[in-house]
């Protein structure tokens, strides 16, 4: 076998969720990538982010890979979009016309909504919920929710943005590390990430109408759960989060769910608010929560508005 028929064959195999073939992948495509990141972005620090990013929106788009034979061209335009999005941002490359690099400056948004064969959904939680909570947390905010950038997880997980970059570092480390060991077979918590997105779904789009449903999230929060507000205050317990609830309802405004993101101990509500004609500038547009759990009890909550 020729060794382009040896990397097609590879291709084919990662594309059935295989995590073997795609470290051969891994490997073989490595060294053409950092000479191409280099070449583009100089010595940067940030280089080795950008390959990785690059691998991991490979990872998650290989279903949608129509022609084995295009992979390395496919992996290297995804590669240039990223040196080009990081030259960009740092300023580097002045006499670049981004205008003419469309989608340049843009990750591949939404992993989650990539991943339509259930054999990749299944391997790629399996390997999320093995992070830890807080590199999970950015984790998913980076690429499952639509606030991705540094500055936008570190404000919303109230943590430095130095924080951030290494717990997404330390994210995708692991998740490569995982691709070159093939998967046990442990309990598969599919089940159980649908019964938490189902969960916060009904009870954030009920909670200011039934009744029920605010006390499915009051007792979910309990009188322990540490709440961290904008800004940064703290506060426990349901009532700090009663209390908003109360307020809204006052003022004639509600909240919509938009997207629930669970795995692990940690899930990402995104909703919209919405205000009431008397009072239309009572809640922001939006909001985003990162929530925590432990033994099945809301442990920590940080909540962030969005304009």
């Amino acid at each position: 076998m020729s060794p382009d028929s040896f990397i097609q064959q590879a291709v084919r195999t990662a594309q059935t969720g295989e995590e073997s073939a795609w470290r051969i992948l891994y490997q073989h495509y490595y060294p053409k990538l950092y000479a191409v990141a280099i070449r583009i972005c100089g010595a940067s620090p940030e280089v080795q982010d950008v390959i990785q990013d690059s691998f991991v929106t490979a990872w998650s788009k290989l279903p949608q890979l129509k022609e084995p034979a295009h992979f390395g061209s496919w992996l290297k335009k995804i590669l240039e979009r990223n040196c080009y999005r990081l030259a960009h941002k740092n300023r580097v490359h002045q006499g670049i016309d981004f205008a003419t690099l469309p989608g340049s400056y843009e990750m591949a948004a939404g992993i989650e909504q990539k991943f339509d064969q259930p054999r990749w959904q299944k391997l790629l939680y399996k390997n999320l919920s093995q992070l830890h909570d807080g590199v999970l947390s950015a984790l998913l905010l980076r690429y499952f929710s639509s606030y991705s950038s540094y500055v936008q997880i570190a404000e919303i997980l109230s943590i430095p943005t130095g924080t951030v970059r290494s717990r997404l570092n330390e994210a995708k480390t692991k998740l490569i590390e995982k691709w070159s060991k093939p998967l046990h077979d442990g309990r598969d918590d599919e089940s159980e990430r649908n019964e938490w997105n189902n969960f916060y779904f009904e009870i954030f789009s009920g909670l200011h109408y039934h009744d029920n449903d605010k006390k499915r999230l009051f007792d979910h929060l309990g009188n322990d759960a540490r709440i961290f507000f904008p800004g940064g205050q703290l506060k426990f317990g349901y009532r700090a989060f009663e209390n908003l609830v109360i307020d809204d309802h006052k003022h004639g405004s509600w909240v919509k769910p938009v997207q629930v993101v669970s795995s692990g101990n940690i899930s990402i509500i995104e909703s919209r608010h919405f205000n009431s004609v008397e009072h239309p500038n009572h809640c922001p547009p939006g909001s985003v929560i990162v929530l925590s759990r432990k033994k099945g009890k809301a442990d920590k909550l940080n909540m962030h508005l969005t304009q």
